[in-house]
Formats: C-alpha cells, structure tokens, sequence
C-alpha cells in the first residue's frame, strides 16, 4: 500500500526530471539490468579524472527524481565542482540495505545483490568517465541513506565517504566491521515520524521496516570504529529561515583514524525530508524540511575533505 500511496505521489507531484543533462546506461549483474544516470559537468574531461557521487533514492523513489526531490542541489554541486554524479536505480524502487525486515517485499529485495551491483557500477564507470578513484562517495535519504550507510561498511575499501539523511545504523549491523576507514555524515530531525531519531522500530503505514539504533548511538558507533577522540567540536548554522520550525547544531570528530571524520548534523524539530528540499508531504506525514541550509552543499564539502 505504501509502495502504491508513493508511486501515486511521485508522479502527481514531481515533472518529468530533466533528462537532457543525463546519459541512461544500463549493466549486467548477478543476472539483473541495472540501470543508471550519468550527469556529467559542463567542464567534464576523460582525461582528468573527475571525483563520483553516488546519489541513492528513497524507497518507493527512482534515481531520475531524486535530483528534483532535492531542489536540483545535487547536479547544481556536480557542476560547480566539475564531479560526476551518478542516480541509480534500485530494483523495484528500493535497495537491499541489509535491514532485518519481514515483509514479503524486503525478503525479495533481500535476495538483490545492491552492495556488489554499486561496487561494479564503480569500476564500470572508473573505465568508462576516468573516474578519480581516490575520490569516490555515496549520498541517499532512508532507504538510499540506509544504503549509503551499508556501502561505508562493505565497501569501504573503495568509497572514501557517505553523506545520509533520514537513515540510522541498522540494529544487525552492530557486529560488522568497515573494511577500511571512511569518512561518515549523518544528517538526521529530531522529529522524523519515519525513521526515529531515538531509535526503535520503523514503522510505515503499519508495515515493520526493521530496527535501527538511535542516532547519537549510530554516531558513537562510527566514532568508536575509526578511533576519533570522543569530543567533537560543536557549531550552530545560522538560523536563516527562521519560521521553517528547526534548528541545526553540527558535531565533528575530527581527531580519527587516517584523517577521516565523522559528522552529525542534528536538526531540532526537522522530519523525514532533504534539507532545502521539497516538502513533498505534508508535514503530519513526514514532518518539516529544514530551510536554514541546503543539504548537498553541505555534503559536498564534507566529502572534500575526503579520499582513500
């Protein structure tokens, strides 16, 4: 009924994205095409490797809106910095993020090998746009931040940093291990009805969708596993909107293992939503959209500060 429910608004709410800036590719893996958007910058060159972003959708989304979803933020960022970014698709429009989850759909998403189609979709694009593959990163809201919080475990090795949104460690993924060390941001509301900022079971539409820990704890799991000292520095953003309901206090542990950091930004009174994104429901449904910054930028940099 969900999938149904946000299918229906997708597409009353969102135009057709604005496919002439994308290259739709597609590719074999584990007996499944896979299908991905390439935004290549005005200032592209094949023979100087540009850094990747991944950009993973929420369940129920598609890669072609997500960039819409965002206020067009992420291929706005790809541009200024020349990066290439890239929107794939995740098979019946979600990502197998390794979530104990019951429901007949997860079961068969379960069985979607996303952790090995991303990893080759890597190297794919490495040979094909001379990615830099030092400079490799993930971004995503839930299901997609979900995601991106999984690659940061299993494929650390190749993806330098993630940025999610909405998203939380989750509860069976406590026992693993990164493989190598990677720069992580969570940027999570203290209001999402989705996704708990305290933790506990997600619930949509009365449909079980597993159990996360909270967020401080998916923080001071992150910390622990890169070896950051355990106070961060602290800052406020600026509050620019100041009748959007949020607040936004941001904490850095710099002091990590290989120079990586680990980020939280903490929205006071934000929901299930992009910072400067669309409020694409109401705010009873998945609460407010923080307006005192846009999320991308705010990644972006994050992952500058980042490489393997």
């Amino acid at each position: 009924m969900l999938r149904a429910i946000w299918g229906l608004w997708v597409f009353l709410v969102f135009p057709a994205a604005d496919q002439t800036s994308l290259q739709t590719n597609t590719l074999i893996h584990d007996g499944l095409t896979r299908i991905y958007h390439v935004h290549l910058p005005p200032n592209y060159r094949p023979d100087r490797p540009a850094p990747l972003v991944l950009a993973l959708h929420g369940g129920g989304g598609s890669g072609l809106q997500l960039d819409d979803f965002t206020n067009k933020q992420l291929t706005r960022e790809g541009d200024k910095r020349g990066w290439v970014v890239v929107f794939p698709e995740g098979v019946d429009k979600g990502w197998n993020d390794g979530r104990d989850l019951e429901s007949e759909v997860a079961i068969q998403r379960s069985r979607v090998d996303d952790v090995g189609f991303l990893g080759t979709l890597i190297e794919r694009l490495r040979s094909d746009f001379g990615i830099d593959q030092r400079r490799v990163y993930a971004t995503g809201i839930s299901n997609g931040g979900f995601m991106s919080i999984r690659l940061a475990i299993d494929l650390s090795d190749k993806i330098a940093a993630i940025g999610a949104v909405a998203s939380c460690l989750g509860v069976g993924h406590q026992q693993l291990e990164p493989l190598a060390t990677v720069g992580v941001l969570i940027m999570n509301g203290t209001e999402d009805p989705l996704v708990p900022y305290d933790g506990g079971r997600v619930e949509i539409l009365g449909q079980d969708r597993g159990s996360v820990l909270s967020t401080e704890e998916t923080i001071r799991w992150w910390v622990a596993k890169m070896g950051c000292g355990l106070e961060p520095e602290r800052r406020a953003l600026p509050d620019r909107a100041i009748l959007d309901g949020t607040r936004t206090e941001v904490e850095t542990y710099s002091v990590c293992r290989n120079g990586v950091q680990v980020v939280l930004y903490r929205i006071q009174g934000g929901g299930h939503t992009w910072p400067g994104g669309r409020q694409y429901l109401l705010v009873r449904w998945v609460g407010r959209v923080a307006r005192d910054f846009e999320a991308a930028p705010e990644i972006f940099d994050f992952f500058e500060r980042h490489r393997r």
